[in-house]
């Protein structure tokens, strides 16, 4: 198999010259009888049994009870209703720190439910970066795995028939996330067709293609992935070798003559600018005329609305789907079967509160209990303790110095008047939201829920956990202003009072200066009030609630 070569400029793989005539791709080739037998012949015994393995049954068991939505309510029935997800990046739900948040595999799972308790044929795909990049602040993503393994256990459940990889798995190694599911569960199945190394490195992981019919439906459905040269050479993976995305797709679509009525492709590339010819997802589409849908990585958290339509020669549509980030939406497409073709309709669901679990469908909910063996297991295995502590910033600031967190307690004696201020808002009872969280609990012993909600976790000297350092529960004044144990030993020190508090206003402040010295403070705020914990502060929420904790000096009060 060729490999792609990175020094090519990005449509070269996708060049017209080197692609196979449209009238001899995909659904177009003519079905020799004697090509037939050799591929069946050199499928052999195990892997002919391996392609023609049952599809997944995508039946949801357990009985949430919402309706349609009103844009959905005024469809016909389809024949086949087509789920579509990706880039989630972790997020298994939303953290519940603000109303009303969107997103989660609860809600997903609540819509996916409400089309089959309607009667809807289901069959749903991903495409990929279902993991989370990063470790959140100066966390490492010790997390990661974990939050995989369960999202992708959160998909069987929902009946996925396929998913895809991209640079997020590539991140946290393809050998390790394969081995934290796939390799134990071939449920959904994980495709990346031009992964060239994927037999002998990652045998019965990784696939070229899923077929899948879903009950009560006439379309049966040919699913194929694959990474772009462009994602592609962005993976650090070293495991992972890419063969040519082209000569996958066409081996894809051979396999599926007459065996499919609607064809899907999982491109792991980015539009770019949509009125650009190189866009790889849109050179695919012409190159590959016989892709109904293609699901492409979007490059905006807020997708849009509507698939992009490539026109094909013959006056067929090529539809190319961007989904968004962090599993706020689903893509939903119905295909009806016509005596002249399908058809399809679109529609875009954003998984608001209204697709949250009703009092009675809570008790034996499927992904409810995930995310509570979730927070079990991320206790039992004592993350908080586990977590990486680096060095404060303060301390390259002063090399010789090695400043500690010593709790807000501390800093009542001379800061009286900015004590009762924090003492009675809420940062001053952060942790005990963490404590009585439900649905699911143990949030306090969760390290991306704590290091919100307690003073200088992920940092030397910083919380560890409730017993051993109690007196750094809570978002003290250390969470903001930075260990202050070199600022008790000499309160008098210009340079500590410098780092603990850059924010300080000038004597004389212009009302420029105030507004840039407001909108620092509003920057560093959003670490952890940011759009995905504190969804109103876009709304003029640092006018609104700096107010509230803001404890001014005796100049600033000037």
């Amino acid at each position: 198999m060729t490999i792609d070569n990175p020094g090519v400029p990005l449509k070269s793989d996708w060049k017209e010259m080197d692609m196979p005539s449209p009238k001899t791709t995909g659904r177009l080739f003519p079905i020799i009888g004697a090509v037939f037998l050799l591929l069946v012949s050199g499928l052999g015994g195990t892997c002919l049994a391996k392609w023609l393995r049952p599809p997944v049954a995508g039946e949801v068991a357990h009985t949430v009870g919402l309706s349609l939505p009103p844009a959905l309510a005024r469809w016909k029935k389809p024949d086949l209703t087509l789920i579509l997800t990706g880039q989630q990046y972790g997020y298994l739900l939303p953290c519940g720190c603000s109303r009303p948040q969107v997103g989660g595999l609860e809600r997903r799972y609540n819509y996916l439910s409400a089309l089959r308790e309607a009667g809807w044929p289901v069959t749903a795909v991903d495409l990929g970066d279902i993991a989370q990049k990063q470790g959140l602040g100066p966390l490492t993503n010790q997390q990661g795995l974990i939050k995989y393994r369960y999202s992708m256990q959160a998909l069987k459940k929902m009946g996925y028939a396929a998913v895809s990889l991209g640079l997020s798995e590539a991140k946290l190694g393809l050998f390790k996330i394969l081995g934290e599911y796939a390799l134990n569960d071939p449920d959904p199945r994980v495709l990346v067709a031009n992964l060239s190394n994927k037999e002998t490195d990652f045998p019965e992981q990784v696939f070229e293609t899923a077929l899948v019919q879903p009950s009560g439906s006439p379309i049966r459905v040919g699913i194929t992935a694959v990474v772009g040269p462009t994602i592609s050479r962005k993976m650090k993976d070293p495991i992972a070798q890419f063969g040519s995305s082209r000569d996958a797709l066409a081996k894809a679509l051979k396999s599926f003559e007459k065996k499919t009525d609607l064809r899907v492709l999982l491109y792991q590339g980015a539009m770019g600018t949509v009125a650009n010819d190189d866009s790889e997802p849109i050179a695919a589409a012409k190159a590959f005329p016989d892709f109904d849908i293609i699901l492409c990585v979007c490059d905006e958290d807020e997708p849009p609305g509507e698939p992009l339509e490539v026109k094909q020669a013959d006056g067929r549509l090529t539809r190319i789907i961007r989904i968004g980030h962090k599993g706020k939406y689903v893509g939903t497409m119905g295909v009806w079967k016509t005596p002249v073709g399908l058809e399809f309709k679109y529609h875009l669901q954003d998984l608001g509160e209204q697709w949250l679990t009703p009092t009675g469908g809570v008790p034996d909910h499927p992904v409810i209990d995930l995310m509570e063996r979730y927070a079990k297991e991320v206790e039992r295995g004592d993350l908080l303790g586990k977590t990486a502590q680096s060095t404060h910033p303060f301390s390259a600031s002063v090399p010789d110095a090695q400043p500690t967190y010593v709790g807000s307690d501390k800093c009542k004696k001379c800061h009286e008047e900015a004590y009762k201020v924090w003492e009675s808002s809420g940062h001053g009872h952060a942790w005990q939201t963490l404590a009585d969280a439900k649905k699911p609990g143990l949030r306090h012993k969760d390290p991306e829920c704590v290091l919100c909600h307690t003073v200088g976790f992920g940092y030397k000297s910083g919380f560890v956990d409730e017993v051993r350092t109690p007196k750094l529960k809570d978002v003290g004044c250390e969470s903001c202003h930075g260990p202050g144990s070199e600022h008790l030993k000499s309160t008098s020190d210009e340079t500590w009072h410098k780092l603990m508090n850059p924010w300080k206003a000038k004597e004389k402040e212009t009302a420029t200066e105030n507004k840039t010295r407001l909108k620092r403070i509003d920057q560093f705020c959003q670490t952890c009030h940011d759009m995905e914990n504190d969804v109103n502060w876009v709304d003029q929420g640092f006018a609104k609630k700096w107010p509230k904790i803001a404890h001014p000096t005796p100049l600033e009060k000037k």
